[in-house]
């Protein structure tokens, strides 16, 4: 199995995976991600049997594995992927895919140094895809990128803030990472249906330009 990508620094610490391949992208991140922030609490920060996560997941889907087909961008700070493979180590369960993204994990580590980074993937850096992924990379590693979405989201009413949470909950995000989503579909995906489901295109359109100025004007400014 031969697994084309490519690995690079898109923004400061930020590490961009781009796998074109629509099969590969998702099974080589599936494990570091559901270790990250799986609804199931059997698989979020524990080592787990990727078959356990298989069945799990297929018997969501009418017991067909989708997850290919389901998600098609990932993120992930690099000092979880590197605590999930610390923790298979001493199991051993290792595919050829975790081999791999274990690799990637490594490589991106000397590339940072000791310092914080985070780890996208992505088909490519052309789409919204892409950008949504991102919008998680500079919320997790630029405080002052998060306060500013963060000012935004505070402005959203406690309804339609809750109707967004209930919309992720249903897409398989979990609690702890509400805002980042909403910053990043608001910011890039705003009118995707699971997540705009119940709220008003209007107030989505709105929303996306507030999260879109403050997108801008933090990129335009690093850039500078």
């Amino acid at each position: 199995m031969k697994i084309e990508y490519n690995i690079k620094e898109v923004e400061p610490n930020i590490y961009a995976v781009i796998i074109p391949d629509n099969y590969h992208r998702p099974m080589l991140f599936c494990r570091v991600q559901e270790y990250y922030e799986s609804p199931n609490p059997k698989f979020r920060g524990k080592n787990f049997s990727i078959w356990d996560f298989i069945e799990w997941y297929s018997r969501q889907k009418r017991d067909a594995f989708t997850y290919a087909f389901d998600w098609g961008g990932f993120n992930i700070p690099l000092n979880v992927a590197e605590s999930c493979y610390s923790k298979l180590l001493k199991k051993g369960e290792f595919t050829p895919y975790d081999k791999e993204m274990n690799y990637i994990v490594k490589t991106i580590r000397g590339m940072v140094g000791n310092g914080k980074a985070y780890i996208i993937g992505a088909a490519d850096m052309e789409g919204w895809t892409f950008k949504h992924e991102v919008c998680h990379g500079l919320y997790y590693t630029n405080k002052m990128y998060k306060e500013l979405t963060d000012e935004v989201t505070d402005t959203i009413s406690l309804k339609d803030y809750m109707k967004f949470k209930e919309n992720l909950l249903k897409m398989g995000y979990t609690e702890g990472v509400i805002d980042d989503e909403i910053q990043a579909y608001l910011n890039f995906g705003h009118d995707w249906p699971a997540f705009s489901k119940g709220i008003s295109k209007k107030l989505c359109k709105s929303l996306h330009k507030k999260y879109q100025t403050v997108y801008n004007n933090f990129l335009n400014n690093a850039n500078n």
